[in-house]
């Protein structure tokens, strides 16, 4: 798996979730890149996804900065 391609997708989904995209919006979008067979995609969002359980916005926000 390309992994620079992975933290693209990750990062995106987390700017995503900043800015209030739902959990169900990227879920959607996961379906998505499944059927496309792009699975570093759906990791990158899945990554994102589970951060954003246990991790504040201010966090998510801090996180990004740092990237």
């Amino acid at each position: 798996m390309n992994k620079e391609l992975i933290q693209e997708f990750y990062l995106l989904a987390l700017v995503d979730i900043a800015n209030g995209r739902s959990i169900e919006e990227l879920e959607e979008a996961i379906n998505i890149y499944e059927e496309g067979e792009e699975y570093e995609a759906c990791a990158g969002i899945l990554k994102a996804i589970h951060e954003s359980g246990y991790l504040t916005l201010k966090e998510l926000i801090l996180k990004l900065q740092d990237e």
